[in-house]
C-alpha cells in the first residue's frame, strides 16, 4: 500500500509539471522545444493522467515480500531527480560558451557557417516581421537582400579571431529542441564602437554585403547601427 501511494505521488508531480509547461510555463517550454512539438508535452500529461488513475483503481496486490519497498524506492527518486534540474534549467540560456562548443572554425580560427539550405530567387520568405530579417533568411535568400538595407534581431559575440571591427551577430537554430540547437550567424560592422557585451540582445540594422575568406562567404552587414532588444518571447530559429 505505501509502495502504491509513493507510486502515485511521483506520478502526480510529473502531471503537474507537464501541465504547467503547456499552461502557464511555456515561456519556460519555449527555450527547450520547438513549439510545433508542445503537443508532446501536452499528450505526456494525459499519459500520466491514465497511468495514475490505473495506479489508484487496480485491485491491491498483497506483497509476496515484505521488503520489497527496500528495493523499489530508490526507482522512484530516481523518477524524481529530472524535476530538481529544471530549477537552474528555468534560468539558463544557450550562451556565447555554447556558440563556440558547437561552432566550427578553420585551422586559422575562421568561423564557418552551418549547413542552410538556399530557398529558390524571390521565393516568398516567411518569417520577416516588422520588417526584419531572420539570419536563416539572410542565408537561404541573399541574393534578393544583398546590398539592401536589413534588420536582425540577434545576440553580440565579440570574437578576437575576427578583424577587431568585426562583432559576431547570432542565434541558435532548431530542429527539436535545444539538444541539437546549432549557431547561425552573421557578421556586422558597426557604426559606432559598441560597448555591449556579449550575449546582449540587440535589433542591428544596415546594408548587407558578403565577407568572404578561404572560400567561405559569410553576410556580413555594414554600416550597423545597434540598439538594445529585449530577450524574444522564442530566442530560436528554424
Amino acid at each position: 500500500m505505501l509502495y502504491r501511494i509513493l507510486k502515485s505521488c511521483v506520478l502526480a508531480a510529473w502531471i503537474v509539471f507537464f501541465a504547467w509547461l503547456v499552461t502557464y510555463g511555456q515561456s519556460s517550454l519555449a527555450r527547450l522545444l520547438h513549439p510545433q512539438l508542445w503537443w508532446l508535452v501536452a499528450c505526456g500529461t494525459v499519459i500520466l493522467v491514465l497511468f495514475l488513475a490505473v495506479n489508484l483503481t487496480r485491485p491491491a496486490v498483497e506483497q509476496a515480500n515484505p521488503n520489497m519497498l527496500r528495493w523499489q524506492w530508490p526507482a522512484l527518486v530516481i523518477l524524481l531527480v529530472p524535476l530538481l534540474y529544471w530549477v537552474p534549467v528555468h534560468e539558463a540560456r544557450l550562451n556565447a560558451d555554447t556558440f563556440l562548443q558547437r561552432s566550427l572554425r578553420t585551422a586559422d580560427g575562421l568561423l564557418i557557417p552551418g549547413f542552410i539550405e538556399k530557398r529558390a530567387n524571390g521565393e516568398a520568405w516567411e518569417d520577416e516581421t516588422r520588417g526584419e530579417v531572420s539570419l536563416t533568411g539572410l542565408y537561404r535568400n541573399s541574393d534578393r537582400y544583398l546590398h539592401e538595407e536589413v534588420e536582425v534581431v540577434c545576440r553580440l559575440l565579440h570574437d578576437p579571431q575576427l578583424p577587431e571591427e568585426f562583432l559576431v551577430c547570432y542565434r541558435f537554430r532548431i530542429t527539436c529542441c535545444a539538444a541539437d540547437a546549432l549557431p547561425v550567424f552573421v557578421l556586422i560592422d558597426p557604426k559606432e564602437d559598441s560597448d555591449l557585451a556579449n550575449d546582449s540582445w540587440v535589433r542591428a540594422r544596415g546594408r548587407l554585403t558578403l565577407y568572404a575568406r578561404h572560400g567561405f562567404t559569410i553576410p556580413l552587414i555594414i554600416d550597423t547601427t545597434l540598439s538594445a532588444e529585449s530577450e524574444p518571447a522564442f530566442p530560436y530559429l528554424f
